[in-house]
């Protein structure tokens, strides 16, 4: 007795010559984001489009080209307040705003920058004007270099925190699993962790507002005092 296999919805096409470079790089940050790097394929990319693999590479030479310039876009994405202001400490706040917005609206960004050559100077863009910021805030030119490494790696990690964070809880009884969890905890062996589990809680949907308040704290410590 033969077993009927599983019948696959035909693939949607697109309207024809709605082909071209913007669609597809929109379609690859989609997919990007959901499925990560690893997992992007030009046959992915070309079924979430509707079109067959050969019509992408009408436009791009394969992923490679197409992991670059989607590195590119992202970075074009980052908002960085108007230059000149008195206060060089709010603008490197808003900087660093918009570096953490990246990330966190873009989950593949850290790793298509990390791992792709961009072309392009939008990322120099970024570090030189946090730079000018540190320095113009009074810093000595280590305490400025110091300072900035400190922020990224304070609002890089943060934002892989919370995307990471927000994956885990995303399940369906995830909360619940965990409160209950912490619940459980004996107050004997873990005091403090048990007295604090409402506000550990509480503070696992705070996402950027706990992110600025931690920004806010840093800024505070590395700059000099005006």
């Amino acid at each position: 007795m033969s077993v009927s296999q599983p019948v696959r919805p035909p693939r949607r096409r697109a309207p024809r010559n709605s082909l071209n470079p913007d669609r597809i790089l929109d379609a690859a940050v989609l997919l990007l984001d959901r499925d990560g790097p690893e997992a992007f394929t030009m046959r992915a990319l070309a079924e979430q489009l509707g079109v067959g693999t050969m019509a992408v590479y009408s436009y791009f030479k394969g992923k490679d080209e197409i992991n670059d310039a989607v590195a590119q876009r992202l970075l074009d994405t980052i908002e960085l307040p108007p230059g000149g202001s008195a206060d060089p400490g709010s603008e490197l706040r808003e900087v660093c705003r918009g570096v953490y917005r990246l990330f966190t609206e873009h989950p593949s960004a850290l790793q298509l920058l990390t791992l792709r050559a961009v072309r392009g100077d939008d990322a120099i863009i970024v570090i030189d004007r946090m730079l000018g910021l540190l320095r113009r805030t009074g810093l000595a030119p280590d305490e400025a270099a110091r300072a900035h490494i400190v922020l990224m790696q304070y609002t890089v990690g943060s934002a892989l925190w919370r995307i990471r964070r927000e994956r885990a809880l995303c399940e369906e009884g995830a909360r619940e699993r965990l409160r209950a969890k912490l619940d459980a905890l004996p107050a004997g062996r873990y005091p403090a962790l048990a007295a604090l589990a409402p506000e550990l809680m509480c503070a696992q949907g705070e996402g950027t507002a706990l992110y600025e308040a931690g920004l806010d704290a840093m800024l505070r410590g590395l700059l000099p005092v005006r």
